[in-house]
């Protein structure tokens, strides 16, 4: 800690203490494994002698962009005796490319940051944003493979820079080699092996940049919104894939029960209504030919249907969710968690992990399959029946071949037998999913621990890169490997 005081100064260091304890709540109720402190790095060249020190001294870190991976554990490492390194001061937008549809960006910045540079510059481009906070990370998101409202992000990302556990940097793509008059990021693959995902859900480097995709904006944009009794799900869910498989919608389907969607304020029913939204975009011509054509494929399969324009939206109360779909973030799903307990959010920084209500995620990946979508609706229902809990489900489908799920299980932080249940409920649905057959695609910090063992074949690869990039085994033990 000294070592790295004489490289960050007093102000950009953090000692064990109230300050640091403070930092390291969450709002999944974990108890905080034991850390070092907190660096904060100002460059890249601060970051790199953060590494140099870490192997000298054989003392782990755990970097992460603004820490704001809620309901997945936060900042929390995954081991104990990690130093926390905070990335959010690399926050510069590099680049953003109009004719090519990108920008480079750095960990720390925001989806606010990047939004507010494309309409500040009145850009016809918008970002793949998510459902959470403006002021989470674009870059962080992104590389636990998290989804946003037009395409799942590990898609958007077309480069990445990644400073290796020895200080070395590497680029991919053909943004490696010596500087070109041409553009170099049209052909994310470059030549040779294409590495990128070995970053994604990793711990073998440090991401300080990437190439994000931009997406253009169309001449109109209108949401799909429509109503759906639970026995429609399965059937609704196979008909948004033929209808991903013809090309009509231009973004991800989010299908969300009651206790997700009440931020709506109008599902009153007893029984567990769904409600469903997507986005359609083109011309004008266009809108009007899907307008008929997508009824005559929905229609029978949920109560009721509609396309909606962003005023007709705001009219209806639900104009930030209209946003999300033409990349303006929101605060608007993280206050839905409040207002679906009855309560509104106590702070005014939206920092969710300091205030009274807690969440946990369960992430399975569904198959786009009747069959497949109801087995998951009656796993939800046991949980509700055994534990009292209804959890808060969205179900997305993001093309024609899977659904990304977004399971979480709401609880008073203030109330111990309340967190004990909450815990014990999630527990149990991920053994319920995985006994069915069911698989995840992101873990918190503790729950991942049941699934990633040492002997599977895979883990054990990605041991091997391990001991090749980081030998000393400093970079965030424990994160996505046995």
């Amino acid at each position: 800690m000294e070592a790295w005081q004489q490289v960050l100064g007093d102000s950009n260091i953090l000692w064990p203490g109230t300050q640091l304890h403070e930092l390291l709540q969450n709002t999944t109720a974990y108890t905080a494994p034991e850390v070092v402190g907190l660096l904060i790095p100002e460059n890249e060249s601060q970051l790199r002698q953060i590494l140099e020190i870490a192997n000298t001294h054989r003392t782990p870190v755990y970097p992460y962009s603004k820490g704001l991976n809620w309901g997945l554990g936060s900042k929390l490492p995954p081991a104990p005796g990690c130093a926390l390194v905070d990335l959010s001061r690399l926050n510069r937008i590099l680049e953003i490319n109009t004719q090519f549809h990108y920008a480079i960006v750095e960990p720390g910045v925001t989806q606010k940051d990047l939004a507010d540079a494309l309409e500040s510059r009145n850009l016809p481009l918008m970002l793949n944003v998510t459902g959470s906070a403006p002021q989470t990370s674009v870059l962080a998101n992104m590389l636990e493979r998290g989804s946003g409202f037009l395409e799942h992000r590990i898609n958007d990302l077309r480069g990445i820079e990644v400073m290796l556990a020895d200080g070395s940097m590497i680029r991919s793509g053909f943004w490696h080699l010596e500087e070109s008059k041409r553009e170099i990021h049209h052909f994310p693959f470059g030549l040779g092996a294409d590495w990128r995902g070995l970053f994604s859900q990793s711990n073998l480097g440090v991401v300080t940049k990437a190439v994000v995709n931009l997406y253009p904006k169309k001449e109109m944009q209108k949401m799909i919104w429509c109503k759906l009794h639970q026995n429609q799900v399965g059937a609704f869910v196979e008909k948004i894939a033929d209808l991903y498989q013809r090309g009509y919608i231009h973004s991800a389907t989010h299908i969300g029960n009651n206790k997700r969607m009440k931020i709506e304020h109008q599902n009153q029913e007893a029984e567990t209504i769904w409600t469903a939204m997507a986005m359609v975009q083109g011309s004008a011509r266009y809108i009007g030919f899907l307008e008929e054509e997508i009824p005559a494929h929905l229609a029978a399969h949920c109560d009721s249907m509609g396309f909606l324009t962003g005023q007709e939206a705001e009219a209806q109360g639900i104009g930030p969710v209209f946003g999300c779909h033409t990349g303006k973030p929101t605060d608007y799903f993280v206050r839905a968690m409040y207002q679906s307990e009855g309560a509104l959010l106590d702070r005014d920084d939206l920092q969710i992990d300091l205030g009274r209500y807690g969440m946990l995620c369960c992430l399975p990946i569904l198959p786009a399959k009747a069959e497949d979508v109801e087995g998951a609706i009656q796993i939800l229902d046991s949980i509700d029946r055994d534990f009292g809990i209804i959890p808060a489900a969205t179900l997305n489908p993001l093309n024609d071949l899977y659904l990304e799920s977004v399971i979480n299980i709401y609880f008073d932080r203030t109330d111990p037998a309340a967190i004990k249940l909450a815990h014990e409920a999630n527990a149990e649905m991920h053994r319920r999913f995985y006994a069915d057959g069911y698989r995840f695609y992101r873990f918190d910090v503790e729950t991942k621990k049941q699934y990633i063992q040492a002997n599977n074949t895979h883990f054990a690869f990605v041991s091997r890169l391990k001991e090749a990039l980081d030998p000393s085994r400093i970079l965030s033990p424990g994160r996505y490997e046995a």
